[in-house]
């Protein structure tokens, strides 16, 4: 690619698309493919603009052989690091790089995830871990991880509401059980103690693994292997090229410890439980918001029958308005890939038998609680609109009979709407009790249980469940929440509502109390 010194080249790779991930899951396999050799698989995160390629590809000379004065780089990746800033990333799908060298006995898979704090925002991080689970899951994909590389810089002095928020989101990927697994590199170091950098990692209260004397094992690399050698600058980049050399060396001694290796199970389950949770809550606001208008909906028609009691007793029909939430198919054509074609009741874009919100075939966060069967997948989704309908007292009685069986004529039509309300409730009350069982699991199983993914639907819960009487259900939420009330959390849930603040507070104007009829002040009326 370039003549150098030193001569960069590009490596011929065979490339394709892990199935079952929906294309989203690149492959690229350098050399013979070999199972007999010893397979050590690293997971790269980190934020956008850190140098993540340019460490990707310092492990693919390290594990070629190549030295200082070959005057040769070699590139596994297709990115320019040099054309992009730390706002932007050509990088938007996961690639997985097989690396087989016939003269080394260790083969080598390191997974690249695309960088976080993208400028597409929150929505953007999230499709990271959907991306991750249905690698985890594959029968063709990863089932084991060696190490978890986090990449950031290493001259870093302060830590921002951004990078405390893209510490949250790798975090909340992870389960407890790759704690030791998660190790720091860090790039664009002048050689001396990276103190700044590791203040910032303790002050954040990362999970991480230590060394003998209990401090944040880390490697210092420069990111400066490709750069044009100049002879006055010569000894200062051989200095730098032997520091990566030095700790490349440290870092594969690591990964040869066996006790290193770690099943994704714990993570993968993970995964799947943020999933739920946030199709959960989706359906639970649905709910709420439906169980509102419904209310109106019942204010409304009571009120037209005080203001016409006189016509009814004179059996007169007459006209009214009322506002009623109906459910419509819209398209999903402008939504997130994730979200395009997906099924009408949960919106996970993959099979809907395979969908991780489904249990034991059906679907545990639709309010039909569905076989997988009935769960079509196409580019629609159900949302609920109010519109306003006019309608005469004569067809409100119809609808009602239509509803009732014979031997209940006489029922109130009020007892009807009341019914459709309870069993909104009922609803509501198996969505809010999902929701909070998964928050627990998750608060056990995750690596980092008061993350930014968790906090965010706090305060929507807490109230819901303050409101059904599940006072410890509350307490132990109101606990997870002082966690995150702390400092180190603050940042990170400030940088989340940057990204949903506007969609979520619309939503929350909606369903969480503001203009809400309470129906203990509806009118009972006998009809």
């Amino acid at each position: 690619m370039n003549p150098g010194p030193p001569v960069l080249y590009q490596l011929k790779t065979e490339r394709k698309y892990i199935n079952g991930t929906n294309r989203k899951v690149r492959r690229w396999t350098y050399g013979k493919k070999d199972r007999n050799k010893q397979n050590k698989v690293i997971l790269m995160v980190g934020e956008t603009g850190t140098g993540k390629t340019t460490i990707i590809n310092t492990m693919i000379n390290y594990l070629l052989g190549v030295k200082f004065e070959d005057e040769e780089w070699y590139e596994i990746t297709d990115e320019d690091e040099d054309d992009i800033d730390e706002t932007q990333s050509q990088t938007s799908e996961i690639t997985v790089y097989e690396v087989f060298v016939e003269e080394n006995p260790t083969s080598l898979t390191i997974i690249d995830t695309p960088g976080y704090g993208h400028t597409e925002g929150y929505e953007k991080d999230e499709e990271i871990s959907e991306d991750l689970c249905r690698l985890f899951s594959d029968e063709d994909g990863i089932h084991y991880i060696d190490a978890v590389c986090f990449v950031m810089k290493a001259l870093n002095n302060r830590i921002s509401d951004k990078e405390l928020y893209i510490f949250h989101s790798v975090l909340s990927l992870f389960g407890r059980d790759i704690e030791n697994n998660m190790v720091f590199l860090l790039t664009h170091s002048d050689g001396r103690p990276p103190t700044d950098a590791l203040k910032l990692i303790k002050k954040a209260q990362i999970p991480c693994r230590r060394d003998v004397k209990k401090l944040t094992l880390h490697f210092l690399f420069n990111n400066q292997q490709k750069e044009k050698r100049d002879k006055k600058y010569e000894e200062i980049l051989r200095s730098s090229w032997e520091m990566g050399e030095e700790s490349m060396n440290d870092f594969f001694k690591l990964l040869e410890q066996k006790q290193n290796r770690k099943s994704v199970q714990m993570t993968l389950d993970v995964l799947k439980e943020r999933r739920r949770l946030e199709a959960c809550v989706l359906n639970l606001r649905q709910q709420i918001s439906e169980e509102e208008s419904k209310m109106k909906e019942l204010t409304e028609i009571q009120e037209a029958i005080i203001e016409n009691r006189d016509k009814i007793q004179k059996c007169e029909n007459f006209q009214f308005t009322v506002k009623t939430a109906v459910k419509e198919k819209v398209s999903t054509v402008n939504e997130w890939w994730w979200k395009r074609n997906a099924t009408c009741c949960c919106w996970m874009d993959e099979e809907p038998s395979m969908c991780s919100v489904m249990k034991n075939n059906h679907c545990t966060v639709c309010t039909g609680k569905c076989h997988h069967s009935v769960h079509v997948r196409e580019n629609k989704k159900y949302v609920t609109k109010t519109k306003t309908v006019t309608m005469t007292f004569d067809e409100l009685k119809k609808d009602h009979d239509r509803n009732m069986k014979e031997s209940e004529n006489n029922t109130k039509i009020e007892e009807k709407l009341n019914r459709d309300l309870e069993k909104i409730k009922n609803e509501k009350t198996l969505l809010l009790h999902e929701a909070y069982t998964i928050i627990m699991c998750l608060s056990k199983i995750a690596l980092k249980a008061d993350s930014s993914f968790t906090l965010q639907h706090l305060d929507f819960l807490i109230p819901r469940l303050k409101e059904e009487g599940k006072d410890e259900g509350m307490k132990n939420l109101e606990d997870l929440r002082k966690a995150g009330e702390e400092q180190k959390n603050k940042g990170a849930l400030r940088h989340v509502e940057d990204f949903t603040g506007k969609k979520r507070t619309q939503l929350d104007n909606c369903v969480t109390g503001k203009n809400f009829i309470n129906e203990n002040s509806i009118t009972k009326l006998p009809l």
